[in-house]
Protein backbone atom coordinates (compact mmCIF):
# COMPACT_ATOMS: atom_id res chain seq x y z
CA UNK A 1 0.00 0.00 0.00
CA UNK A 2 1.38 3.37 -1.02
CA UNK A 3 1.51 5.83 1.83
CA UNK A 4 0.05 9.23 1.18
CA UNK A 5 2.51 12.00 1.81
CA UNK A 6 1.30 15.34 0.56
CA UNK A 7 -1.31 17.89 1.54
CA UNK A 8 -1.47 20.85 -0.81
CA UNK A 9 -2.91 24.17 0.13
CA UNK A 10 -3.55 27.32 -1.89
CA UNK A 11 -2.45 30.48 -0.04
CA UNK A 12 -2.75 33.45 -2.38
CA UNK A 13 0.85 33.94 -3.58
CA UNK A 14 2.35 31.13 -1.56
CA UNK A 15 1.53 27.58 -0.56
CA UNK A 16 2.66 24.71 1.62
CA UNK A 17 3.02 20.97 1.32
CA UNK A 18 2.76 19.01 4.52
CA UNK A 19 2.28 15.47 5.74
CA UNK A 20 3.54 12.97 8.23
CA UNK A 21 6.73 12.27 6.28
CA UNK A 22 7.55 15.09 3.85
CA UNK A 23 7.14 18.75 4.77
CA UNK A 24 8.06 21.87 2.82
CA UNK A 25 7.55 25.09 4.73
CA UNK A 26 7.15 28.53 3.13
CA UNK A 27 5.76 31.87 4.20
CA UNK A 28 2.00 31.45 4.59
CA UNK A 29 -0.97 33.74 4.08
CA UNK A 30 -4.68 33.32 4.56
CA UNK A 31 -6.80 31.96 1.71
CA UNK A 32 -10.19 30.45 1.03
CA UNK A 33 -10.66 26.87 2.09
CA UNK A 34 -10.21 24.19 -0.55
CA UNK A 35 -10.52 20.43 -0.50
CA UNK A 36 -7.33 18.45 -0.96
CA UNK A 37 -7.48 14.95 -2.46
CA UNK A 38 -4.55 12.52 -2.49
CA UNK A 39 -5.06 9.11 -4.05
CA UNK A 40 -2.78 6.30 -5.18
CA UNK A 41 -3.40 2.93 -6.78
CA UNK A 42 -0.45 0.70 -7.68
CA UNK A 43 0.43 -2.64 -9.24
CA UNK A 44 0.97 -4.10 -5.76
CA UNK A 45 -1.92 -5.74 -3.88
CA UNK A 46 -4.28 -3.31 -2.11
CA UNK A 47 -5.89 -1.91 -0.15
CA UNK A 48 -5.31 1.52 -1.66
CA UNK A 49 -5.89 4.82 0.08
CA UNK A 50 -7.59 8.07 -0.85
CA UNK A 51 -7.13 10.88 1.63
CA UNK A 52 -9.46 13.91 1.81
CA UNK A 53 -8.47 16.98 3.82
CA UNK A 54 -9.24 20.68 3.70
CA UNK A 55 -7.14 23.81 3.80
CA UNK A 56 -7.57 26.38 6.52
CA UNK A 57 -6.34 29.80 7.56
CA UNK A 58 -2.71 29.53 8.62
CA UNK A 59 -2.87 31.46 11.85
CA UNK A 60 -1.89 28.45 13.92
CA UNK A 61 0.23 25.41 13.31
CA UNK A 62 0.43 23.59 9.99
CA UNK A 63 -2.08 20.87 10.77
CA UNK A 64 -4.79 20.24 8.23
CA UNK A 65 -8.20 18.90 9.18
CA UNK A 66 -9.33 15.59 7.68
CA UNK A 67 -12.73 15.48 6.04
CA UNK A 68 -15.19 12.76 6.99
CA UNK A 69 -18.40 11.81 5.25
CA UNK A 70 -17.14 11.97 1.67
CA UNK A 71 -18.39 9.45 -0.89
CA UNK A 72 -15.28 8.16 -2.65
CA UNK A 73 -15.55 5.86 -5.66
CA UNK A 74 -12.85 4.22 -7.78
CA UNK A 75 -13.75 2.50 -11.05
CA UNK A 76 -11.76 1.19 -14.01
CA UNK A 77 -12.24 0.66 -17.74
CA UNK A 78 -12.54 -3.09 -17.17
CA UNK A 79 -15.95 -2.72 -15.51
CA UNK A 80 -14.92 -2.79 -11.84
CA UNK A 81 -16.19 -0.19 -9.40
CA UNK A 82 -16.04 0.25 -5.65
CA UNK A 83 -17.19 2.75 -3.05
CA UNK A 84 -14.36 3.10 -0.55
CA UNK A 85 -14.89 2.63 3.17
CA UNK A 86 -13.87 5.31 5.60
CA UNK A 87 -11.08 3.79 7.69
CA UNK A 88 -10.34 6.92 9.74
CA UNK A 89 -11.09 10.61 9.63
CA UNK A 90 -10.38 11.71 6.09
CA UNK A 91 -8.93 8.34 5.04
CA UNK A 92 -10.82 6.08 2.64
CA UNK A 93 -9.71 2.55 1.81
CA UNK A 94 -10.43 0.05 -0.99
CA UNK A 95 -11.29 -3.60 -0.33
CA UNK A 96 -11.83 -5.26 -3.73
CA UNK A 97 -10.48 -3.27 -6.66
CA UNK A 98 -6.96 -4.18 -7.79
CA UNK A 99 -4.28 -2.21 -9.62
CA UNK A 100 -3.37 -3.66 -13.03
CA UNK A 101 -0.83 -2.33 -15.50
CA UNK A 102 -2.34 -0.75 -18.62
CA UNK A 103 -5.73 -0.14 -16.98
CA UNK A 104 -7.34 3.31 -16.65
CA UNK A 105 -8.77 4.25 -13.25
CA UNK A 106 -11.37 6.88 -12.43
CA UNK A 107 -11.72 8.61 -9.08
CA UNK A 108 -14.88 10.40 -7.95
CA UNK A 109 -15.20 12.24 -4.66
CA UNK A 110 -18.48 13.81 -3.55
CA UNK A 111 -18.17 15.99 -0.46
CA UNK A 112 -19.65 19.22 0.84
CA UNK A 113 -22.05 19.46 -2.09
CA UNK A 114 -19.17 19.36 -4.57
CA UNK A 115 -18.00 16.67 -6.97
CA UNK A 116 -14.38 16.10 -7.91
CA UNK A 117 -13.13 13.64 -10.54
CA UNK A 118 -9.81 12.40 -11.88
CA UNK A 119 -8.50 9.82 -14.32
CA UNK A 120 -5.11 8.11 -14.35
CA UNK A 121 -3.80 5.25 -16.48
CA UNK A 122 -1.27 2.87 -14.93
CA UNK A 123 1.73 2.48 -17.27
CA UNK A 124 3.54 -0.79 -17.77
CA UNK A 125 6.39 -1.29 -15.34
CA UNK A 126 9.91 -0.53 -16.49
CA UNK A 127 12.13 -2.93 -14.51
CA UNK A 128 14.58 -1.34 -12.08
CA UNK A 129 17.76 -3.34 -12.63
CA UNK A 130 19.86 -2.10 -9.74
CA UNK A 131 20.89 0.85 -7.58
CA UNK A 132 24.46 2.06 -7.25
CA UNK A 133 26.41 5.01 -5.86
CA UNK A 134 28.33 7.61 -7.84
CA UNK A 135 30.41 10.61 -6.75
CA UNK A 136 29.28 14.13 -7.68
CA UNK A 137 30.84 17.56 -7.24
CA UNK A 138 28.94 19.67 -4.72
CA UNK A 139 30.15 23.24 -4.19
CA UNK A 140 33.82 22.33 -4.21
CA UNK A 141 33.35 19.01 -2.44
CA UNK A 142 32.34 15.51 -3.54
CA UNK A 143 29.21 13.75 -2.34
CA UNK A 144 27.61 10.37 -2.96
CA UNK A 145 24.45 10.15 -5.07
CA UNK A 146 22.24 7.16 -5.75
CA UNK A 147 21.66 6.07 -9.33
CA UNK A 148 18.62 4.00 -10.41
CA UNK A 149 19.84 1.80 -13.25
CA UNK A 150 17.26 0.70 -15.83
CA UNK A 151 16.68 0.54 -19.58
CA UNK A 152 14.07 2.91 -20.95
CA UNK A 153 11.79 1.25 -23.53
CA UNK A 154 12.29 2.41 -27.13
CA UNK A 155 9.57 4.51 -28.75
CA UNK A 156 7.35 4.78 -25.65
CA UNK A 157 6.98 7.96 -23.65
CA UNK A 158 7.88 7.13 -20.06
CA UNK A 159 7.70 9.13 -16.85
CA UNK A 160 9.42 8.31 -13.58
CA UNK A 161 9.14 9.46 -9.98
CA UNK A 162 11.56 8.36 -7.25
CA UNK A 163 11.49 8.22 -3.47
CA UNK A 164 14.84 7.90 -1.73
CA UNK A 165 15.20 6.35 1.72
CA UNK A 166 18.34 6.64 3.83
CA UNK A 167 18.51 4.44 6.93
CA UNK A 168 14.74 4.12 6.83
CA UNK A 169 14.07 7.87 6.56
CA UNK A 170 12.59 9.39 3.42
CA UNK A 171 14.59 12.05 1.62
CA UNK A 172 12.51 15.24 1.51
CA UNK A 173 13.33 16.06 -2.13
CA UNK A 174 11.25 15.42 -5.24
CA UNK A 175 13.01 13.34 -7.90
CA UNK A 176 11.25 13.47 -11.26
CA UNK A 177 12.53 12.17 -14.62
CA UNK A 178 11.27 11.43 -18.11
CA UNK A 179 12.82 10.01 -21.29
CA UNK A 180 12.70 13.13 -23.46
CA UNK A 181 16.45 12.89 -24.07
CA UNK A 182 17.00 9.26 -23.12
CA UNK A 183 14.41 7.26 -25.05
CA UNK A 184 15.57 3.68 -25.36
CA UNK A 185 18.79 4.32 -23.44
CA UNK A 186 20.24 2.84 -20.28
CA UNK A 187 19.56 5.25 -17.43
CA UNK A 188 22.56 6.45 -15.44
CA UNK A 189 21.17 9.77 -14.23
CA UNK A 190 21.88 10.26 -10.52
CA UNK A 191 19.36 11.48 -8.01
CA UNK A 192 21.21 14.56 -6.83
CA UNK A 193 20.87 15.04 -3.05
CA UNK A 194 19.29 18.35 -1.95
CA UNK A 195 22.29 19.19 0.24
CA UNK A 196 25.56 17.68 1.42
CA UNK A 197 24.09 16.47 4.71
CA UNK A 198 21.41 14.49 2.84
CA UNK A 199 23.91 12.50 0.80
CA UNK A 200 24.45 8.85 1.65
CA UNK A 201 27.76 7.97 3.31
CA UNK A 202 29.71 4.82 4.06
CA UNK A 203 27.72 2.45 6.26
CA UNK A 204 24.31 3.81 5.28
CA UNK A 205 21.53 1.53 4.12
CA UNK A 206 19.65 3.15 1.27
CA UNK A 207 17.01 2.20 -1.23
CA UNK A 208 15.08 3.76 -4.08
CA UNK A 209 11.37 3.38 -4.77
CA UNK A 210 10.80 3.83 -8.51
CA UNK A 211 7.34 4.74 -9.79
CA UNK A 212 6.27 4.67 -13.43
CA UNK A 213 3.55 7.32 -13.76
CA UNK A 214 1.37 8.69 -16.54
CA UNK A 215 1.74 12.13 -18.17
CA UNK A 216 -0.80 13.92 -15.96
CA UNK A 217 0.85 12.75 -12.75
CA UNK A 218 4.30 13.63 -14.12
CA UNK A 219 3.04 17.14 -14.84
CA UNK A 220 1.85 17.40 -11.26
CA UNK A 221 5.20 16.27 -9.78
CA UNK A 222 7.19 18.43 -12.22
CA UNK A 223 5.21 21.58 -11.41
CA UNK A 224 5.45 20.81 -7.71
CA UNK A 225 9.22 20.37 -8.01
CA UNK A 226 9.56 23.70 -9.83
CA UNK A 227 7.64 25.64 -7.21
CA UNK A 228 9.30 24.05 -4.18
CA UNK A 229 12.78 24.53 -5.68
CA UNK A 230 12.10 28.20 -6.44
CA UNK A 231 12.44 27.71 -10.19
CA UNK A 232 8.92 28.87 -10.96
CA UNK A 233 8.69 32.36 -12.46
CA UNK A 234 5.64 33.20 -10.36
CA UNK A 235 4.24 31.52 -7.22
CA UNK A 236 1.50 29.12 -8.25
CA UNK A 237 -0.12 25.84 -7.36
CA UNK A 238 1.03 22.52 -8.83
CA UNK A 239 -0.89 21.36 -11.89
CA UNK A 240 -3.47 19.00 -10.43
CA UNK A 241 -5.11 16.24 -12.47
CA UNK A 242 -8.29 16.57 -10.39
CA UNK A 243 -11.22 18.48 -11.87
CA UNK A 244 -13.80 20.44 -9.90
CA UNK A 245 -11.55 22.84 -8.01
CA UNK A 246 -9.78 20.58 -5.50
CA UNK A 247 -6.04 20.48 -4.95
CA UNK A 248 -3.93 17.32 -4.94
CA UNK A 249 -3.52 14.39 -7.30
CA UNK A 250 -4.70 10.91 -8.24
CA UNK A 251 -1.99 8.53 -9.40
CA UNK A 252 -2.23 5.04 -10.88
CA UNK A 253 1.40 3.91 -11.06
CA UNK A 254 3.68 0.92 -10.79
CA UNK A 255 6.12 0.76 -7.93
CA UNK A 256 9.26 -1.24 -7.11
CA UNK A 257 12.20 -0.95 -4.74
CA UNK A 258 15.88 -1.79 -4.72
CA UNK A 259 18.60 -0.80 -2.31
CA UNK A 260 22.13 -1.30 -1.10
CA UNK A 261 24.52 -0.74 1.78
CA UNK A 262 27.00 2.01 1.02
CA UNK A 263 30.59 0.75 1.13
Amino acid sequence: MKKLRYSLFIIASAWVIASCTKVINVDLKDADKKYVIEGNITNLPGPYIVKVTQTKSFEGNNTFPPVSGAVVTISDNAGHSEILQQAADGTYKTSTIQGVQGVTYNLKVVVGGQTFTSTSTMPYRVPLDSVYVTRLAYFGDDVNALVPAFTDPVGIKNYYFFNVYRNGIMDQSLYVQDDEFSDGKYNTRPLFPPDKDSAVVKGDTAYIEMQCTDASVNKYWTSLEQVTSGNSATPTNPVTNITGGALGYFSAHTTQRKGLRVK
